[in-house]
């Protein structure tokens, strides 16, 4: 019988190998503005007299146009950073949070996976948490901060790895749950094999 791959030698201990089904990023950019104000549109009405708390990123997407890629996979991709906010301000004592939402152009170059057999996308990360703002319309909000945007571009990949085999946990002390089996995760045995 053929020694497994991965087992013996000085890689003693690897007794399996695992599928992962994860995202790869092919490329990526940066934007960071130190000291950005931006005008956020709220969904729902936000009365003149409130006073501005907080506001933070909390979703974002890019909607996107790219020219084709060329031999080196190289683009130019524009599309538009959308960011979706939890704006909190304070009225009559109380504190509400309402959504808002904020659209920047962008215009970046990328590489692009070339022939690729799987779709790619092009992804938006947004951090951004701001404490100077004020109310300047009844559906709109100004704040100022640090903004960090990340565009990457990313693809659904599955990838091979060794592996040592599931974790095991030792017990909890004081484990009220006496009844559950020992086997939370899918049992190896001896031979390595599922």
């Amino acid at each position: 019988m053929a020694k497994k791959a991965g087992c013996g030698g000085s890689f003693d201990g690897l007794c399996c190998r695992m599928v992962i089904e994860t995202k790869r990023v092919f490329d990526g950019c940066k934007f960071v503005d130190d000291n950005t104000t931006l005008t956020l549109t709220t969904t729902e009405p936000v009365p003149q007299d409130a006073q501005f708390v907080a506001a933070r990123a909390v979703g974002s997407e890019f909607v996107w146009t790219a020219a084709n890629p060329d031999q080196s996979g190289c683009c130019r991709v524009v599309g538009d950073a959308i960011t979706h906010f939890a704006v909190t301000y304070s009225y009559n004592g109380e504190c509400f949070t309402v959504a808002a939402c904020v659209r920047d152009r962008r215009e970046v170059l990328l590489r692009l996976p070339v022939n690729a057999l799987v779709p790619y996308d092009i992804e938006l990360q947004t951090v951004m948490n701001a404490t100077r703002g004020a109310v300047i319309g009844q559906n709109a909000v100004s704040v100022s901060g640090c903004l960090l945007q990340i565009i990457k571009v990313t693809a659904p990949v599955d990838i091979l790895i060794p592996t040592y085999g599931y974790c095991k946990y030792p017990p909890c002390t004081g484990c009220p749950c006496s009844g559950l089996g020992d086997r939370v995760f899918p049992f190896f045995n001896d031979a390595g094999e599922n």
